[in-house]
């Protein structure tokens, strides 16, 4: 079935030969093409450097590894044909243990449902919007938790560097998860008595990218944080900018793709983004930083979180002995788990200890975290 499954599925890579000798198949579900591609190769080629170091060191529980990428194109229709194909392989030989991904939130309720049915285990390796957290598959895992994090990450940067200033933000009114974030921020300013400090301007609300510009600079704003599209935040930044090469602003990391960098040309090195922690500085991921370094491999972006996900599969695989979906959701909720950032607690699977995003800016078209 996996090799038939395979055959028709245009958008799949066998990264580990498929052989008759005793393997565990495993398969990470990230875009390759389109505008995520970026972060989509880097958490696979996070999970394959992960594979690769178990496979060398003699497999897990004696079996070696079979890992299959799934191009998702994170589009809705291919996540779910995706998991209803997975759930269909059924056989020893040729049943899915576990997922990484998907990374977009591409029908996620129904993606989770199927995976959960199907008694496949689950890691998602990066944040995921609050509203997914309606899916409380004993088999799930939020590695890093949720989105709204960000806003704790950008008020920390704004308290220590921007205090008592005033702050725009734009965001998108149809997109579920920009206006979460949005939200998120307002309820930060809110706690810490500075929702004065804070005006949000949304797309809806004007004819066009400039006219809500020159609102944001009529309003006598000099920080933005603006969501949207990539083309969105480009324009508003872009518009903002030529006004006031002062103008600070703060978006998303992983909206900054080709069409805002193409947009934005050489301002981009100009802007802040928000983002997950590069964990380079993490005194807990040091000794696997070292580890990664002496085989010749620098972890790139994502790529971080990829890897952490499969070493935390293989960290419930070897503490439960098994590979089978009960006995690895037991061991994920029976004390502390080691993740590659310190140990923590998982509840919902969602780890107690959540991580904080950081703030990065581009050098010569690389992310430095300055924060």
């Amino acid at each position: 079935m996996l090799k038939r499954w395979l055959k028709y599925c245009t958008a799949c890579v066998l990264l580990v030969p498929f052989s008759a000798s005793a393997t565990v198949n495993i398969a990470v579900i990230a875009p390759q093409e389109g505008d995520y591609k970026t972060f989509g190769n880097e958490i696979i080629s996070g999970v394959k450097i992960a594979v690769d170091n178990i496979n060398k060191e003699g497999g897990l529980n004696g079996e070696k590894i079979n890992l299959i990428t799934v191009d998702d194109r994170c589009d809705d229709r291919l996540a779910v044909s995706t998991a209803q194909m997975m759930a269909l392989n059924t056989s020893q030989t040729d049943k899915i243990s576990m997922v990484v991904g998907p990374y977009c939130s591409n029908a996620f309720q129904e993606v989770a449902d199927i995976y959960a049915k199907a008694g496949i285990f689950q890691i998602i390796p990066t944040s995921i919007s609050v509203q997914n957290d309606k899916s409380e598959h004993r088999g799930l895992v939020k590695l890093v938790g949720y989105r709204d994090g960000q806003s704790t990450g950008f008020y920390k940067y704004y308290e220590k560097n921007f205090a008592n200033q005033d702050v725009a933000v734009v965001y998108d009114s149809n997109d579920r998860d920009i206006v979460e974030v949005a939200a998120s921020l307002q309820r930060e300013f809110k706690k810490h008595g500075n929702l004065d400090k804070l005006k949000a301007y949304s797309y809806a609300s004007f004819e066009n990218t400039d006219e809500l510009a020159e609102a944001v600079i009529k309003d006598q704003k000099h920080i933005a944080y603006i969501l949207g599209t990539p083309t969105q935040t480009a324009e508003v930044s872009r518009r903002l900018k030529s006004e006031d090469e002062n103008f600070v602003i703060f978006t998303n990391k992983y909206t900054a793709q080709e069409d805002y960098n193409e947009i934005m040309g050489d301002l981009a090195e100009s802007i802040y983004y928000v983002g997950l922690p590069s964990l380079t500085d993490n005194p807990d991921f040091a000794e696997t930083l070292v580890q990664l370094r002496l085989r010749g491999i620098e972890p790139q972006g994502l790529g971080i979180y990829g890897f952490s996900a499969v070493k935390l599969w293989e960290e419930l695989v070897l503490k439960a002995g098994l590979f089978d979906y009960n006995k690895l959701s037991e061991a994920l909720n029976s004390g502390k788990i080691e993740t590659l950032w310190g140990e923590t607690m998982f509840n919902n699977g969602k780890p107690e200890n959540a991580l904080t995003y950081g703030i990065y800016q581009k050098q010569n078209g690389q992310y430095t975290q300055v924060y």
